[in-house]
């Protein structure tokens, strides 16, 4: 009885590895399909794209985004600069996707993985087109995958979809394509400030060094109190991570009674800007400068200085120099609109810094 068991256990093994041995290897297409590189070819060349659309519902362009020799520029703003973090941390993840799994085929399902195409005013797609020399590809990206890091997609050209292992931040702002940071100079590096008004109205705020807690308010009348030192501090910190609501070339915008700022950096660096109403909006442009630049190099001509301490102000200029060619390679040429909010801590008259005088 034990023997006969065994012979029908041994028969019984011998039949499935049999039945294993003749059937198609089905798994093989799929694993071929998965864990590879959702595109391997602009994989190879993503240092070469040039030119990148994002296209959303009802065909709307987003933004057109150009590389003009190693700057990358937004079509829709003139040509302004875009927000490269962004678009390098999209182009990485594209690189670098992975299939996960092969989706449906089908057209009737794209609309549940939001690859449909973007034709349809309802669709919840967004249509990537990179441009790699004459060769553009689109792929649609979908809804981020519920209980998973990864992303539906699908090629423009193909039915396949897939889910792949990025997520893949596609916004449908244009405003999130630009580098929208105008500039950031942290109050802590301000020496002075000067508002000058139109009319003659001035304020001038300085301290001796970055020590210094609180400004120092130039020229205060007599008899006269500043409401809070917070009051003329904060004109330091007016271009402290500043943003901008539009832009545009600086070609039609007429700055005759626009209000004047400057501010003087410990470093040197000097920022000149102008500022004025126009309608509902709140205009801004300024550039850079190094004033001392010149009294510096007079005096290095005549240095009795250490080599050390020479090296130590050579390099100061050159961060110096850098400085102001990034603010105006960035700025020169641009007209920004900025907030109401931010607009008036800039533009401050001395009665908005003193305490209301009594009345008799």
């Amino acid at each position: 009885m034990k023997r006969n068991f065994i012979y029908l256990v041994v028969l019984t093994l011998f039949a499935l590895l049999v039945l294993w041995m003749s059937t198609p290897d089905d798994g093989s297409t799929e694993k071929s399909a998965v864990d590879v590189l959702f595109l391997p070819e602009i994989s190879k060349q993503i240092n070469d794209v040039s030119r990148v659309e994002i296209i959303s519902a009802g065909n709307r362009v987003v933004a057109t985004l150009v590389k003009t020799g190693a700057r990358w520029q937004l079509e829709q703003m003139g040509g302004y600069q875009a927000d490269w973090v962004k678009l390098q941390d999209l182009l990485a993840g594209l690189a670098q996707a992975r299939v996960i799994e092969q989706k449906t085929d089908k057209p009737e399902y794209y609309a549940r993985l939001g690859v449909e195409d973007v034709g349809a005013g309802g669709a919840g797609s967004v249509l990537v087109r990179i441009s790699i020399g004459d060769q553009t590809t689109g792929i649609l990206i979908g809804h981020q995958a519920t209980g998973s890091p990864g992303r539906y997609v699908r090629l423009q050209n193909s039915t396949a979809s897939a889910l792949v292992d990025r997520r893949l931040d596609v916004s449908t702002e244009q405003m999130d394509w630009v580098d929208s940071q105008i500039i950031d100079i942290s109050a802590s590096e301000v020496a002075e400030v000067e508002v000058i008004h139109p009319q003659g109205e001035r304020v001038f705020v300085t301290r001796i060094s970055a020590d210094q807690t609180d400004f120092d308010f130039v020229g205060l009348p007599q008899g006269r109190e500043i409401k809070t030192s917070w009051a003329v501090n904060s004109l330091g910190s007016v271009f402290s991570m500043l943003d901008m609501e539009t832009v545009q070339p600086d070609d039609s915008v007429d700055w005759s009674d626009a209000v004047k700022m400057r501010l003087l950096m410990f470093s040197g660096v000097e920022i000149m800007a102008d500022m004025r109403e126009s309608g509902d909006e709140y205009l801004l442009r300024l550039r850079a400068g190094f004033p001392a630049a010149d009294v510096v190099k007079s005096q290095s001509e005549d240095d009795t200085s250490s080599v050390e301490q020479q090296d130590i102000e050579k390099q100061a200029a050159i961060d110096v120099t850098k400085k102001v060619e990034d603010i105006n390679q960035k700025a020169a040429g641009w007209v920004y609109g900025i907030t109401k909010q931010k607009y008036d801590a800039m533009v401050k008259k001395p009665e908005d810094l003193l305490v209301p005088l009594k009345l008799p």
